[in-house]
């Protein structure tokens, strides 16, 4: 029996003790008024417990008496352990989200009827779908590649497929469908289209290399045929032999400028790079354009004094000789080409080459910094270079955080520069 049971009995008793002893009227009056106050006193408890249960966020517990007391502490104890298993099972979910996010791979879940059941955002940006419109419908409306199609149906699990073009910014994706459960499957999608670039840039690497590597081999094996085949004279047999000696030296320059290309690609950015005064550098590399150019052009130099930059100087000595040679091997006999090294206004350290060679059109500009890329010349085969000089020129600008600027017309000439930038000192 309750508390309130026995002292509602209490109650009672006590006011039909007093309508005995005054009045049986006025004693149930007192009675039903009492039975109406507790019956009050119940509903407005009820009515702030409800309210409670719909407005509370559960920190609390309003105070009570009696059952009530109770009945408070036991309905907050329960609650507020349901709202820290919810607001941790949120937390969960949220860092769940989130690692989904970090990966690269997206992740889409779909039925066995092919049905959207979730989709991380990372998917959604692959695939360009919204998990809160595209939710429930159909992947195949949303992928119709036909390899795609194929895949899914021919339910190919743990296999991948790469598909190629998938959207307008034609990006390349790799897929790979998972098991889940009975009713579900997994369907990772991630982006290869930088992947896919670098690896058709290492078969067209590759087959260049080899060509390049080809053409004098079969020159120099072709005079050696020659020379053990039939008697020639000694003016001939000279002439062969110095050509020979020429597709030699071209093979050996093209293999040093292939391993120093390696080199700096695999390198990371210098860090623990040493001021230099690309000044005295750069006259060093005029006696030694000099003696190449053999008084064919008119080389000018502008040497700035006390022009410093920080970096490797045997990386900035490839990068300057290359495009210096560059400019005696584009420009015709007789042409003009100025070497300047100078600090700009702004603080900037620039090597810059100009020549008034052939130019070049303006589309080719983009694509000049290409392993063995050339613009058709006048030049002769063998006085051209290896079509590695200017690669191996940006691989170094971006080592030391300069920029390249191009700028040609044709028939007018052309002019390289690189702009350092500014050097910092430790106040």
């Amino acid at each position: 029996m309750s508390r309130a049971f026995s002292f509602l009995i209490f109650l009672t008793l006590s006011t039909l003790l007093i309508g005995v002893t005054t009045s049986l009227i006025i004693g149930l009056l007192i009675c039903i008024l009492i039975l109406g106050l507790w019956v009050i006193y119940q509903s407005f408890q009820q009515e702030r417990f409800l309210e409670w249960l719909k407005n509370s966020s559960y920190e609390t517990s309003p105070n009570g008496y009696g059952a009530w007391k109770l009945i408070y502490s036991s309905a907050h104890s329960f609650l507020r352990k349901g709202e820290l298993q919810e607001r941790k099972l949120k937390n969960n979910l949220l860092a769940f989200r989130r690692a989904t996010e970090a990966m690269e791979d997206g992740i889409l879940v779909i039925d066995n009827n092919n049905y959207i059941i979730a989709i991380t955002p990372r998917a959604e940006r692959y695939l360009n779908i919204n998990q809160e419109q595209d939710y429930g419908s159909n992947i195949l409306n949303h992928i119709r590649h036909p390899s795609f199609v194929e895949y899914l149906h021919s339910g190919s699990l743990n296999n991948t497929i790469m598909i190629e073009d998938l959207s307008l910014d034609k990006k390349a994706l790799e897929f790979k469908l998972l098991p889940f459960d009975a009713n579900q499957k997994i369907i990772l999608c991630r982006d290869v289209t930088k992947l896919r670039k670098l690896e058709v840039e290492k078969k067209d690497f590759v087959a260049s290399a080899s060509h390049e590597l080809k053409t004098p081999l079969t020159v120099i094996k072709g005079y050696l045929e020659t020379i053990s085949e039939i008697e020639i004279n000694k003016v001939q047999k000279n002439r062969m032999i110095a050509e020979m000696l020429l597709q030699t030296k071209r093979m050996d320059e093209l293999i040093n400028d292939l391993l120093l290309l390696s080199k700096l690609e695999k390198s990371p950015p210098i860090k623990n790079k040493r001021q230099i005064n690309i000044s005295l550098l750069v006259h060093e590399l005029s006696k030694l354009s000099a003696k190449v150019d053999k008084e064919q052009h008119s080389v000018y130099f502008n040497i700035e004094d006390n022009v410093f930059v920080f970096g490797t100087e045997d990386n900035l000595r490839s990068a300057f000789w290359n495009l210096i040679n560059n400019a005696i091997i584009y420009t015709k006999k007789g042409g003009k080409i100025e070497v300047s090294c100078l600090n700009s206004v702004e603080g900037k350290a620039v090597f810059a080459v100009r020549d008034n060679g052939l130019g070049i059109e303006a589309h080719h500009i983009d694509k000049l910094t290409e392993r063995f890329y050339r613009v058709d010349s006048a030049g002769s085969w063998e006085s051209r270079g290896t079509g590695l000089g200017l690669s191996i020129v940006n691989e170094v600008v971006q080592k030391h955080g300069a920029s390249l600027k191009i700028e040609s017309q044709p028939n007018i000439g052309s002019k390289f520069s690189i702009i350092f930038p500014p050097i910092v000192t430790d106040v």
